[in-house]
């Protein structure tokens, strides 16, 4: 059986995207079960859409949305991304698992003398996965870095929390871990394989982590919106280029200047932090001054579609008649990691 790939508008310099040959093995394998880390944004999506046309069954397909808020005070994301979430695995009956390390990237910012916190995740009912505990401080902001041990926001209230929930839920069995990151983002990011073991892999869990937008532009990324007519987050129509956090340390000075329109509350949040903690989140360069620097690219009719949703619930239809890419699509400002 070999799954028939999506066409993609003719363009030159894109290639039509291809599977591994490992990887279109395990897809063709009706005992691989997927897992998608999905944030909600443009290229997690595309994933799920992708894997549709390539007629994936929905049977094997999870949605693993992680809350880098922790169930905390509403800070970092898009307080509309677990209900965008949602509202995408209803609208494509796809089950989704939400999971979260407890009091997110703010707890973890004011960790002292003690371990990482707990792992919680929901499939119905609530499940506990209780961390180490250590006697370690951290009172600090992530870099602003591609390394993970120091950009440790990813690691530790994503891609750990993933690997947990991995661990508990399987045992053993073939798993394909899909992540959604694509060369085309940075120079760092175009150093990935396209395809490896996962850092859970063992002899009895076959678990191999998968790239499968990791060749596609950008192009072809909303090609695969617009085919489907999927309403993107909201954050893409107000102008933002990433939907990673809200309050990205990799944003540019107008990103922040639209988050501090937008939202002026979570700046002074973060101002107040950096006098507790006497730690800025830009090597000595205080927020109001990264603010101050940039200017909002918010336009006032966006705002006023969209504004109360992407501060509160998404409750729009996932499919739209009339779609339309998004502001922020095919945009330069950096409002998301490397």
């Amino acid at each position: 059986m070999t799954y028939q790939l999506p066409l993609f508008r003719e363009e030159p310099e894109i290639k039509k995207p291809t599977v591994p040959e490992k990887m279109q093995r395990m897809l063709e394998d009706p005992s691989t079960t997927l897992l998608i880390a999905f944030s909600g944004g443009k290229d997690s999506v595309a994933m799920v859409l992708y894997l549709l046309d390539m007629g994936i069954p929905k049977d094997r397909i999870e949605l693993h949305h992680h809350d880098v808020d922790g169930h905390g005070s509403n800070l970092f994301d898009w307080p509309c991304t677990p209900s965008y979430c949602q509202a995408f695995a209803d609208a494509f009956e796809l089950p989704i698992i939400f999971s979260w390390r407890a009091g997110g990237i703010r707890r973890e910012i004011y960790r002292e003398e003690e371990g990482l916190q707990d792992v919680y995740y929901h499939t119905g009912q609530l499940h506990r996965l209780p961390s180490r505990k250590g006697s370690s401080t951290r009172r600090k902001f992530p870099a602003v870095s591609a390394d993970l041990r120091t950009r440790w926001c990813s690691s530790v209230v994503k891609i750990d929390v993933l690997s947990r929930v991995v661990n508990d839920r399987f045992k053993s069995g073939n798993l394909l871990i899909l992540t959604g990151e694509r060369r085309q983002e940075s120079a760092a990011r175009s150093r990935y394989k396209a395809y490896e073991k996962y850092r859970s892999y063992t002899k009895a869990r076959n678990a191999w982590q998968w790239r499968p937008v990791i060749d596609f532009h950008e192009a072809q990324v909303w090609d695969l919106y617009r085919k489907y007519r999927v309403q993107p987050h909201p954050c893409y129509e107000l102008g933002w280029s990433r939907c990673s956090c809200q309050l990205c340390i990799f944003s540019s000075p107008n990103t922040w200047a639209s988050i501090n329109e937008l939202a002026p509350w979570k700046v002074r949040e973060l101002a107040a932090m950096e006098e507790d903690l006497e730690h800025t989140l830009y090597n000595g360069m205080r927020i109001w001054e990264k603010v101050n620097k940039g200017r909002s690219f918010l336009r006032k009719e966006m705002v006023q579609r969209w504004g109360e949703e992407v501060m509160g619930q998404f409750t729009s239809p996932i499919f739209t008649e009339e779609w339309k890419t998004p502001q922020g699509a095919f945009s330069r400002e950096l409002s998301g990691a490397v």
